[in-house]
């Protein structure tokens, strides 16, 4: 009786795959960050770091996936993810420079991932399950 509950206890490799995704993204938005600070204004500096404040977010949430989340968590993130491909589409398409496409691009590509990831039947399950 009690081997599916030490089955249930193990994160999903979909679940795990979508916070290592989280977790390299929010590492590489501080790099991005670093690298193209250089020359930006503060306004520049502000344009930038909007999206990637919303990453770290997800990063934060995604802290808690082997622990007390639960499904608000997942479509909190699957949101908040949402927010910023969007928004990437749109600064992707109107980039100037390459650095500001790449930027972009780099949320985008890590992005979207992530979403599948946290609707899928495994990861669904995952944040359903039962305390």
């Amino acid at each position: 009786m009690s081997s599916p509950a030490r089955t249930d206890s193990k994160m999903p490799r979909q679940v795990r795959a979508a916070q290592l995704l989280l977790f390299a993204l929010a590492f590489a938005g501080l790099v991005v960050m670093l690298a193209l600070s250089g020359g930006l204004t503060s306004y520049g500096m502000g344009n930038m770091i909007a999206p990637w404040l919303l990453v770290w977010v997800c990063a934060l949430l995604a802290l808690t996936y082997d622990g007390s989340a639960r499904n608000g968590v997942r479509l909190t993130t699957f949101v908040v993810m949402l927010f910023v491909v969007v928004g990437s589409f749109s600064q992707a398409s109107g980039a100037a420079a390459p650095g500001e496409f790449l930027d972009a691009a780099l949320r985008i590509v890590l992005g979207l991932p992530v979403m599948v990831l946290l609707f899928l039947p495994e990861t669904t399950a995952w944040f359903d399950r039962a305390n």
